[in-house]
């Protein structure tokens, strides 16, 4: 089995790599600068030194791999059974399993269940369906190339051509409403417009420039709903300068390692609290 990998060039697309040796190369990445946009280098280092997953991380795997190549979804993933591990025969069980599961990645059934159930919501709704399973494209690519003098790498869920133009598919989940108002807080709570600023340079450096990118939400609870939304040119090109930002600010951080916090920074009020503040008489307004 591939343990580890290195692209033999750059810029180099690799089809089909393991996500796990994805995640294990120790290359400038999306999730990176966003950890740089919303903190600093001391955080990136300390993230990148401790790799951690979790159970969401872990449904979130799935789904992609169940909803882009369901063919290689036992490959990867393995349900454990539901046995009394403090009992003999449940505790031998578990120990049969554990041999037999290899490197797969274990989810509960209820993780299953959950997977399985926003797969199948992706698969009945016509427009996601037609991004994620019916166009012609490659899924889950793995990008390497060079970014403002760094090593970077991004891995497309899909890319898909329609009418001679490059979309780049990614699929998320979200705890909360897949709505538009909702998801467009989402957008800017967590720094997916640097993601589509970051992903559109990448394709371009490898000699696939795409022209759009598109979102496939996804609830995870019941009754699962879906909804698409592609970002418009006006996020992309706002995101780009503060992307490019942040290459050079990890390009430092590279060549001076971590810094955290430094010297003594004016705090003022807030816009939101601004707001609610009355102008005559400098208090706040409980209205």
């Amino acid at each position: 089995m591939l343990e580890r990998f290195t692209p033999p060039a750059l810029p180099h697309i690799e089809e089909g790599l393991p996500d796990t040796i994805y995640h294990s190369m120790p290359l400038m990445s999306a999730s990176r600068l966003r950890i740089l946009d919303r903190s600093t280098s001391l955080h990136l280092a300390h993230d990148m030194a401790n790799p951690s997953d979790s159970p969401a991380l872990a449904v979130g795997r799935a789904l992609h791999c169940k909803a882009l190549t369901p063919s290689l979804y036992l490959r990867d993933f393995v349900v454990a059974p539901q046995v009394d591990r403090r009992t003999k025969e449940g505790k031998a069980a578990w120990e049969s399993f554990v041999a037999s599961s290899g490197n797969r990645t274990v989810l509960t059934a209820d993780q299953h269940d959950e997977v399985s159930a926003m797969a199948a919501s992706i698969e009945r709704h016509p427009d996601a369906r037609m991004i994620v399973t019916d166009l012609a494209g490659r899924a889950e690519l793995s990008l390497f190339a060079e970014i403002g003098g760094v090593q970077a790498k991004s891995r497309f869920d899909r890319l898909v051509e329609v009418n001679g133009e490059r979309i780049i598919v990614d699929v998320k989940t979200t705890a909360g409403s897949a709505s538009k108002s909702e998801f467009e807080k989402t957008i800017w709570n967590f720094g997916y417009g640097i993601q589509s600023a970051f992903y559109l340079e990448m394709a371009r450096a490898c000699g696939v420039p795409a022209q759009h990118f598109v979102f496939v939400v996804v609830e995870k609870t019941a009754p699962y709903a879906v909804a698409v939304y592609r970002f418009s040119d006006e996020i992309a090109n706002a995101f780009r300068p503060r992307m490019l930002e942040l290459v050079a600010q990890y390009k430092q951080f590279l060549a001076d390692g971590p810094r955290g916090y430094e010297g003594v920074t004016e705090i003022g009020i807030p816009a939101w609290a601004a707001a609610r503040i009355a102008p005559n008489l400098g208090e706040f307004n409980e209205d």
